[in-house]
């Protein structure tokens, strides 16, 4: 199967979910099921915070292009963790990716910034949100920058990296003049002398 791109979704956080289970001093653990096409796939499980409940978790889903031409949406179901009892889904997160699809395969690359998504409960009102970023890469976008990463690598120089160092730390000093002149100052004197 030749990959036509690759989908990649950033999971970020849910906000403000309806809890499965009504333990107010137990604390929440949630993960997320990715279903996109005929793939699935878990996030890490997480505990939330207060209101919200943090992942930052990637997932990268290479489509071929029978894949690309049919995939409409992304279903998210956020699931609420029990020691005692079945996972249980909290809701679900419908995300329609075939516009960012086609559209990123005609400009080889498409990034959605992270923006919130409505969970949508069991008896179809809303309650919370998942953040959620989306980025569609092309395969000719994929394989320009597998050589761009191939010829970019300098050479490596010694003492480049006290150099990067230095510049990392003091980013407002101009150590480069402060150095080239030094070095200028003692060799330009002695040649100054031999010319005349």
């Amino acid at each position: 199967m030749e990959t036509r791109g690759v989908l990649e979704l950033l999971l970020v956080n849910a906000e403000d979910l309806k809890h499965a289970h009504h333990h107010p001093r137990r604390s929440k653990r949630h993960y997320v099921t990715i279903e996109c096409g005929g793939k699935i796939v878990n996030s890490k499980i997480t505990q939330g915070i207060g209101k919200k409940i943090w992942w930052n978790e990637k997932f990268r889903f290479p489509l071929s292009d029978a894949e690309c031409k049919e995939l409409e949406k992304v279903t998210l179901t956020t699931m609420e963790i029990d020691k005692f009892a079945q996972d249980t889904p909290v809701g679900e997160t419908k995300v329609h990716v075939g516009e960012i699809i086609s559209e990123g395969s005609e400009r080889e690359f498409l990034q959605m910034k992270p923006a919130p998504y409505n969970v949508v409960l069991e008896d179809g009102t809303y309650k919370g949100v998942l953040k959620l970023g989306i980025k569609f890469i092309s395969s000719a976008s994929l394989a320009a920058s597998a050589d761009t990463v191939r010829w970019s690598a300098p050479a490596r120089q010694p003492g480049v990296g006290y150099g990067l160092l230095v510049n990392l730390a003091c980013p407002s000093i101009p150590w480069r003049r402060l150095f080239f002149f030094c070095s200028r100052s003692s060799g330009g004197g002695q040649s100054g002398e031999k010319d005349m």
